[in-house]
């Protein structure tokens, strides 16, 4: 018998449903107190590690059982040598885009900050910041690229990637609101969300692994910022939406390429699970059929 999962032919809407109601709610539920201002934004240090965690508890109670809970919600590593690729290559990804940014924003007239913070203590702090947005991101990931990714499977990787980057800023609105960004703010936050979907999923697709989406998440929230914030000074409101936009097309076009050439490079059956040499591999989902 095969040790392959079976990936389910028809979404299960019902429980996709609930899997979003429950996670935002949560989200919901933590924002308030802050949109009607009794908490302070401070909390907010506390309050988006909490809501972080909704994600994978909303698909520890909508997963079907009969499987670990850890394979419902891809925490295995089916391919170490799979998921070092998807390392690198979120690494180049994560690097790349805002290095386009910038230099296009260079082009567009803005000029770079004249005192931006020391490049040794930037480096430094990196890494940090790093491991401390990976640890806050395997609560969602392990929703949205785990459990998530592997029930939206029928769709089809660009229909699932998006459908799951949609239901992303969804539940990142409550957040977004409470924080009280401008209208333009707000566009290019959830845009942003939307872009870098497809890229996290590539990264959990050529791995096998939501560890990859994981590390991916981590480098948007620490490298990115890093790089977007640190280097260019004040740009033009329209020059900023040609930067907002060309960035967006950016993530998507990498999201592209890491598929083609990790694909190629990590070959997988049918069930999108890294292929060993000798022809076996271990089940990313194995219950996938339950989900």
């Amino acid at each position: 018998m095969s040790s392959r999962p079976v990936l389910p032919t028809v979404v299960p809407a019902a429980r996709v449903g609930l899997f979003l109601l429950l996670a935002t709610a949560v989200a919901i539920a933590l924002s308030l107190p802050i949109a009607a201002g009794l908490l302070p934004e401070a909390a907010l240090g506390i309050v988006v590690p909490l809501a972080q965690l909704s994600p994978l508890l909303a698909a520890l109670l909508v997963r079907r059982r009969g499987e670990p809970w850890y394979r419902s919600l891809a925490l295995t590593v089916p391919s170490g040598r799979a998921l070092v690729i998807a390392a690198l290559a979120a690494i180049a990804a994560f690097t790349l885009v805002p290095m386009a940014r910038i230099l296009l924003g260079i082009g567009l007239g803005a000029d770079p900050l004249p005192a931006g913070p020391p490049l040794l203590g930037l480096l430094l702090a990196v890494p940090v910041v790093l491991v401390m947005q990976a640890l806050f991101a395997i609560g969602e990931e392990a929703g949205w690229r785990g459990w998530l990714h592997s029930t939206l499977a029928p769709l089809g990787f660009w229909t699932m990637s998006l459908v799951i980057g949609l239901m992303w800023a969804l539940w990142h609105l409550p957040i977004v609101l409470a924080l009280g960004l401008s209208g333009r703010e707000m566009i290019s936050y959830l845009g942003t969300i939307v872009a870098v979907a497809p890229l996290l999923s590539a990264l959990r697709r050529i791995s096998g692994t939501a560890w990859a989406a994981i590390l991916g998440h981590g480098l948007l929230n620490s490298l990115r910022v890093a790089l977007e914030q640190n280097v260019l000074g004040p740009v033009d409101p329209t020059a900023l939406w040609v930067l907002d936009v060309s960035s967006w097309a950016l993530w998507i076009a990498v999201a592209w390429m890491i598929l083609r050439i990790g694909d190629g490079l990590v070959p997988t059956g049918g069930d999108g699970v890294p292929v060993r040499k000798h022809g076996r591999s271990r089940p990313l989902v194995s219950g996938a059929a339950n989900a």
